[in-house]
């Protein structure tokens, strides 16, 4: 009688830190599910950083180029002035996913877009490339490097004096 006693109260004890321990697992997975259900999704990339990489003159003085992000982060604001054949400058450009989707870069939209005909005569013999990212998916807090190069090309008329302004845009879209 004595024996079934303890068996029973073995028992007892048993069930009871099984409840309390599956009362504690309860708990905390209702904390992670309320943490997870409260979070905000959020879709946002941008321009994050600009830096000066290269400035190559071809004369006694220096191309000079004015960059700058928009306060949104969404436009590269861009100034520049060539004086000579040969000038070039190089930026590298940090693009950011600042949200907690992932992300595709779906275009770069340049205005003006000097690659077509009507625009390149505007600003012949200066060509300005950059390195192609369109379609690159970034993930939530990735970054991806975006290379501007401006060059002066020699040409057969004299050197002369290029200032153009030059705007780059973000399209992205959520994957």
């Amino acid at each position: 009688m004595k024996k079934m006693l303890n068996i029973r109260n073995n028992i007892i004890i048993i069930l009871c830190i099984t409840i309390v321990l599956m009362a504690i697992g309860f708990i905390a997975l209702s904390v992670k599910l309320r943490a997870y259900q409260e979070k905000e999704e959020s879709f946002n990339v941008v321009f994050y950083d600009i830096t000066k990489q290269n400035s190559i003159k071809g004369s006694s003085i220096a191309p000079v180029g004015d960059v700058s992000i928009d306060p949104t982060g969404k436009i590269l604001n861009m100034n520049f002035s060539m004086f000579a054949a040969h000038d070039e400058l190089t930026y590298a450009v940090t693009v950011k996913n600042k949200g907690t989707l992932p992300a595709k870069i779906v275009k770069i939209h340049k205005n003006p877009d000097y690659s077509m005909e009507t625009y390149k005569k505007l600003i012949h013999p200066v060509s300005i490339t950059t390195t192609d990212i369109e379609g690159k998916t970034l993930l939530p807090g990735e970054e991806l490097e975006y290379k501007i190069v401006i060059y002066y090309s020699p040409s057969i008329n004299k050197d002369e004096t290029k200032n153009f302004s030059y705007n780059l845009a973000l399209i992205t879209e959520s994957n």
